[in-house]
């Protein structure tokens, strides 16, 4: 990789991390407790489990064990089991945590001009930097190669083969493939 990439991919990660530690730290939480809550507020209905959560953050299942439980006693977070599956865990954030998670997300930075592109670039890089080292997908649904568009308000997604809104378009799936 480029070094002047690698420096401006560093000090950008850098900098987001301490402006999350500090607003974690305002609002009375650990780091990944915010980690955790900024995951869940955007992941979709196949995600939203203690193991994708793992993948994601790339921490131990014990690690995201004693975390989740942790947030569980704050009131951070619920679980509940899957209505199809009854082995699978389904975690959600409770109001309190989507009301913190408000509060906190005020305190970052906000990027305005040149958004779109931004965001383009960023993707790009991500895909690039995914698909060199093998790694999972995690991605937003309407990137992903198994959405298809329905019409303007439904999409297919061809790997579950289910009917989702375009709401579900801008969540985060950990099946997600570019």
């Amino acid at each position: 990789m480029n070094q002047e990439l690698n420096v401006w991919l560093e000090r950008l990660t850098s900098l987001y991390k301490s402006q999350m530690r500090q607003a974690a730290s305002s609002a009375g939480l650990q780091m990944v407790h915010l980690e955790v809550m900024q995951y869940l507020s955007v992941c979709n209905g196949y995600s939203n489990t203690a193991q994708a959560l793992s993948e994601y953050l790339g921490q131990t299942k014990g690690s995201i064990s004693q975390t989740l439980k942790v947030m569980e006693q704050l009131g951070l977070v619920t679980k509940s089991n899957c209505t199809r599956d009854k082995r699978i865990v389904r975690l959600a954030l409770t109001k309190l945590a989507r009301a913190q998670l408000t509060a906190v997300a005020e305190q970052l930075v906000v990027v305005d001009h040149n958004h779109e592109q931004l965001t383009a670039g960023i993707r790009n890089l991500l895909k690039g930097w995914q698909q060199h080292h093998e790694q999972p997908g995690f991605g937003l649904c309407q990137s992903c190669r198994y959405h298809q568009p329905m019409d303007e308000k439904q999409f297919l997604c061809q790997l579950t083969k289910e009917t989702l809104s375009t709401t579900g378009q801008l969540q985060l799936c950990r099946e997600h493939e570019f």
